[in-house]
C-alpha cells in the first residue's frame, strides 16, 4: 500500500489508488449449470435395490443447487422435476432422447461463462466396482484440475475410493464441444450393493452434494487466486514501466526526478 501511495504522488494524470481498488474488486461469481442426468421415461441405470438413477441424480442436483444458491451463485438446472426435456410433439424414444440432449446442450451453450456439472450414477457388470469417478475433456484448460480436485473430495467421502479421473474427449454429446469448465460426475455404482444403498439415502445424497460443492468452491477459489495474482503483477509492471518513462520536457524519469527532490 505504501509503495502504491508513493507512486500515486509521482504519476501525473493517473489515479493509482482508484486503479488498485478496481483491480481488487471481487469478481462476479460464475453461473453454475447443474444437469441431473436422465429423467421422465429415461430412468438411466437401475440399482441392485431397484432405485432409479434419474431420481438419485435429481436429488443430489437440487441439494447441490441449494448450497450454491445460499453461497451467492446463480444456478441453472437442466431439469428440476422428473421429466425428460424433449420438445412437445416429438414421438419415439430415440427421437425424444435426441431432442432432450439437444435442449440440454442449448442450455449449456446459453451460458458460456458458466461451470457445467452433470450428475450421474455408474453401473457395471462386476458388482465389486464402487465409488465416484470424474470424467473430463481437454476443451478447457481447467478441466483436469477441476476433475482432480473433485476426485480427491470423493476419496475423502468414500473410504477406499482410489479411482483416477478419466478423459472422455469426443465421446459424449454434451461435452465434446463444451468450452467452459465442465465435468461429468459419476457419484457411485448402482450395481454395487453398498453404493446403491448409500445413494438411495437422502442424508448420503446431501453428503455427496456437499462433497461436490466443496470441490467446486476449492477449484473456483484456486482460479480466482491465480487471476488476482496475475492482475496484481500486471498492475505492478505497469507502474514500474510508467516510473521509467521520461517526464515531458525533462528527459528524466519519474524516479530520477523524485530522487533529486528527495521524494523517497
Amino acid at each position: 500500500v505504501t509503495f502504491l501511495f508513493i507512486l500515486s504522488v509521482l504519476l501525473t494524470g493517473f489515479n493509482v489508488v482508484d486503479y488498485y481498488v478496481d483491480a481488487a474488486v471481487e469478481p462476479k461469481l460464475p453461473t453454475v449449470i447443474i444437469d441431473a442426468g436422465h429423467g421422465g421415461e429415461d430412468c438411466g441405470a437401475i440399482g441392485v435395490n431397484g432405485v432409479y438413477e434419474k431420481d438419485v441424480n435429481l436429488s443430489i442436483a437440487k441439494y447441490l443447487g441449494s448450497l450454491l444458491t445460499l453461497s451467492g451463485y446463480e444456478v441453472v438446472y437442466t431439469r428440476t422435476e422428473d421429466i425428460s426435456i424433449y420438445d412437445n410433439g416429438v414421438e419415439g424414444i430415440r427421437n425424444q432422447k435426441i431432442s432432450d440432449m439437444e435442449n440440454r446442450l442449448e442450455i449449456v451453450e446459453r451460458y458460456p461463462e458458466s461451470v457445467f456439472l452433470s450428475i450421474h450414477q455408474n453401473q457395471y457388470t462386476d458388482k465389486a466396482y464402487f465409488g465416484g469417478q470424474m470424467f473430463y475433456t481437454t476443451n478447457n484448460s481447467g478441466n483436469f484440475r477441476l476433475a482432480t480436485i473433485m476426485q480427491n473430495k470423493f476419496a475423502e467421502l468414500q473410504t477406499g475410493n482410489d479411482r483416477d479421473v478419466k478423459l472422455i474427449d469426443n465421446n459424449l454429446y454434451l461435452f465434446k464441444d463444451t468450452k467452459q469448465p465442465a465435468l461429468l460426475i459419476e457419484c457411485g455404482f448402482l450395481s454395487n450393493e453398498n453404493d446403491a444403498r448409500n445413494l438411495s439415502d437422502s442424508e448420503y445424497q446431501k453428503k455427496v452434494a456437499f462433497t461436490i460443492y466443496r470441490g467446486l468452491i476449492e477449484y473456483l477459489t484456486e482460479v480466482e487466486n491465480k487471476e488476482s495474482t496475475k492482475n496484481y503483477g500486471e498492475t505492478e509492471s505497469f507502474l514500474f514501466k510508467t516510473c521509467r518513462d521520461p517526464l515531458p520536457g525533462t528527459g528524466k524519469t519519474h524516479i530520477e526526478t523524485a530522487a533529486k527532490k528527495d521524494t523517497f
